[in-house]
């Protein structure tokens, strides 16, 4: 079966995503890809940078999903472009061609730009006399023509260029290819984006720059040779450079910590950032965690179906399409199919549950989805519906989640979410604070950041239900054990290294035993959200 959702759509227009941060003090952010690219080259990087600023995506003209660059005659025509979509003030951050528009439109309109930091982005493309720090005009001629006579071909060896040079060669040109858009990129429109960087010149641009300038070249990179980075320092002084050792032309997604961390240094060294809460736990815990338990789940999740099976109640009963987010076992998979007259898609953030799932339940679902709430792997507008079921305690930016939901839902499209409040598991918390001041139960987000989630999104709330579940037990080992078998169990930050002493468990024992109740169990108590949103039609 062909995958159409998992392409990116051609829009009419000039494409611009905005995705909002849960840190109240973020700063606005423009990022501008480069060139054979689109905004897609950012989204490994959105999850972290989303901590910390409000993120404006562009699809350049020609690229990705917006239109045809026929109408620009220059660069500065297309800055003219782009200015009305972009937000009044922002740091701008551009990589390659994208950096040396940003470098552009930061000369041009000083006063929208707080700070530019440009990516592997020189102040010529093409080497002159007096820039000699640059692709060789003959290297650059020779490309342009293979590009004309065979785009396939070209872009292909472009990018292979931009791997070249990088221990991670192998799978950056893996990831580039998942994003390759060459059957969408017509030769016209490369053929003017080549001119457009070769004709450039920022050098009178750069000098006159006031506002805080970070420069980041990679050390192996094949199109912006290193020397560059010296040729910075030597004509704009006021500028900050850095060079990354060991790197090719995809340093952010060849090293993106490194990439991210230098970033975010000087940023907040420019008090244009605060450094945004640790976080509560890894995404990377959390999907070893359910796949680890995959097999073992269904066995104990009594009361993980029975909140599906009440979620899938608010569920419309007919639906062009639909995902199950956070599919998990693929419990609701069959129930779902029954609503779902065109394509439903199993997504979930653990491999080991969805491949098991799908060795479950693989006639049920028409696609399969290893991937994240907060940066999902569909284009636009592509769902009718999203069904999440006790999945979205486990992303701790809610703000993303939402934006996301917003952004892949079509017009008049629904989300049924069951979520988990804070109050879950409160016997437990209070039982460990006796103990110790370690964090031993996972923390979810209280409603109010929910709420202000939902609204910063653009979606709307429908209707929002509060339910406590109880489930009891004889014993505290029967409660822990349960939650194990589940991959429930404490993946926080702030959780003590090693195992737990026979004392620690004791105690904690002694300290729930106040929570026995007449009959003699032992409650254990789940505040779960039910909530409806929707997205509308205009």
């Amino acid at each position: 079966m062909s995958e159409p959702l998992l392409s990116t759509p051609r829009l009419s227009g000039l494409y611009r995503e905005r995705l909002c941060s849960t840190n109240i003090a973020a700063v606005e952010l423009v990022l501008l890809h480069g060139w054979g690219s689109d905004s897609s080259i950012w989204r490994s990087l959105l999850p972290e940078l989303r901590r910390y600023f409000n993120i404006t995506l562009i699809d350049l003209p020609g690229f990705g999903a917006s239109r045809s660059m026929a109408a620009y005659a220059d660069p500065d025509a297309l800055i003219d472009q782009l200015i009305p979509v972009l937000p009044a003030q922002a740091i701008y951050l551009g990589w390659s061609l994208g950096g040396m528009l940003a470098a552009r439109i930061a000369g041009r309109y000083p006063e929208r730009v707080l700070a530019l930091v440009g990516v592997a982005a020189n102040a010529r493309f093409t080497a002159t006399a007096s820039w000699p720090e640059a692709m060789a005009d003959a290297t650059y001629q020779r490309f342009a023509a293979a590009v004309a006579v065979n785009t396939s071909r070209g872009l292909k060896r472009f990018n292979t260029l931009q791997c070249y040079g990088d221990p991670q060669a192998k799978p950056l040109q893996q990831q580039i290819d998942y994003l390759d858009m060459s059957d969408q990129l017509s030769a016209d429109n490369l053929m003017w984006a080549l001119q457009c960087l070769s004709e450039m010149n920022n050098s009178e641009y750069l000098s006159q720059l006031d506002m805080p300038c970070l420069h980041i070249f990679a050390e192996n990179d094949a199109l912006v040779p290193a020397s560059a980075a010296t040729a910075f320092q030597k004509n704009f002084a006021s500028h900050h450079v850095e060079l990354m050792s060991g790197v090719g032309h995809l340093l952010f997604l060849s090293q993106p910590a490194a990439f991210i961390k230098i970033v975010l240094a000087f940023l907040q060294k420019q008090n244009l950032i605060t450094f945004a809460d640790p976080r509560q736990f890894d995404k990377k815990d959390v999907a070893k965690s359910f796949s680890r338990a995959a097999a073992s789940y269904d066995s104990v999740a009594d009361l993980q179906r029975r909140v599906a099976d009440t979620l899938f109640t608010k569920v419309a009963d007919s639906l062009p399409s639909m995902m199950d987010l956070g599919c998990g076992t693929g419990y609701s998979l069959a129930a779902l199919r029954q609503r779902v007259t065109g394509p439903l898609i199993a997504a979930d953030l653990a491999e080991g549950m969805l491949g098991y799932a799908k060795s479950k339940h693989v006639e049920h679902a028409d696609y399969w989805l290893c991937g994240d709430a907060e940066d999902l792997p569909l284009a636009d507008e592509s769902v009718d519906g999203i069904f999440s079921s006790l999945s979205l305690q486990w992303c701790e930016n809610f703000s993303a989640v939402c934006q996301e939901i917003e952004r892949v839902l079509k017009p008049g499209g629904s989300a049924y979410i069951a979520t988990l409040g804070p109050e879950t598991l409160r016997e437990l918390r209070q039982a460990w604070q006796s103990v110790d001041s370690y964090v031993h139960v996972n923390q979810f987000s209280a409603r109010e950041v929910l709420e202000q989630a939902v609204q910063q999104s653009g979606l709307s709330v429908a209707s929002w239900q509060e339910q406590q579940e109880i489930v009891r037990y004889a014993k505290l080992s029967d409660l822990t054990r349960e939650l194990k078998k589940l991959g429930a169990h404490n993946v926080n930050g702030g959780r003590p290294d090693g195992l737990t002493g026979r004392r620690r468990i004791q105690a904690l024992t002694q300290a729930y035993e106040r929570f026995r109740e007449a009959e003699g169990t032992l409650p254990a108590s789940y505040q779960v959200w039910y909530l409806c949103l929707y997205k509308d039609i205009i």
